[in-house]
């Protein structure tokens, strides 16, 4: 199994969805688009994966390549091949669909209730998780969803937090590949980011990397095996 990974920025690699495909036997080919790797067409990859970034999804001006980013998204769901975008992949995945994107009222940072729509009970990825997860966030935007998309998740303060397109193509505001050093690191760039007056949001977030991600990391794990069986 081939599966291909758009990174949009460094900063945000794959994380645990990555060591989830690697340990279930996938191989994963990176390209940087960001930094102006091209993405190359569907053929011979068996999945798609858009990671997030500290861009925002409806600018075109500071995402060039977001294009064919959408793209891609449309032609792996359109060849019925499985697609996971995350936080920016996610509302990219939206906008492929014709979905708006935009600034959100309130920022979603470190680690929030996500519960579960009665749509993800049975849902082939998130059925059996129960009614609700903490799980990572690192958000200031957000979106509407898709005409025919299938809502599976939402948060106290975004009521959008992932979807489903038609039979495999998943969109996760959430950050189900975070880990504590990633969200950690997203921390520490919070001035970089000219965003300081959210910072009092992360005041608790070592408690809750320490209490919540072991369980989120077991999430991650047995949803991305599931998206993985997707592809076979």
């Amino acid at each position: 199994m081939r599966i291909l990974v758009v990174q949009n920025s460094r900063t945000a690699p794959i994380g645990l969805v990555g060591d989830a495909l690697t340990d279930n036997g996938a191989t994963l080919v990176t390209i940087a688009a960001n930094e102006g790797e091209a993405i190359p067409d569907k053929d011979g990859y068996d999945g798609l994966v858009v990671l997030g970034g500290p861009q925002d999804a409806w600018d075109d001006e500071k995402g060039p390549h977001f294009g064919r980013v959408m793209e891609s998204i449309r032609d792996f769901t359109e060849a019925d091949r499985p697609v996971m975008g995350i936080c920016l992949g996610a509302q990219l995945a939206a906008r492929a669909y014709g979905a708006k994107v935009y600034r959100h009222t309130i920022p979603e940072l470190g680690i929030h209730r996500v519960s579960l729509t009665d749509g993800a009970q049975d849902d082939p990825l998130l059925g059996g998780f129960g009614s609700e997860l903490n799980l990572a966030q690192w958000h200031y935007d957000t979106f509407e969803f898709p005409e025919g998309a299938v809502p599976l998740a939402y948060s106290e303060a975004c009521d959008r937090q992932a979807f489903r397109f038609g039979r495999a193509t998943y969109a996760f505001q959430f950050h189900p590949e975070a880990t504590g050093d990633i969200l950690r690191g997203w921390a520490s760039r919070i001035r970089e980011e000219a965003r300081q007056s959210n910072a009092e949001m992360l005041h608790g977030l070592e408690d809750s990397i320490v209490t919540h991600l072991p369980v989120a990391e077991q999430f991650t794990r047995a949803m991305t095996r599931r998206w993985l069986d997707l592809a076979r």
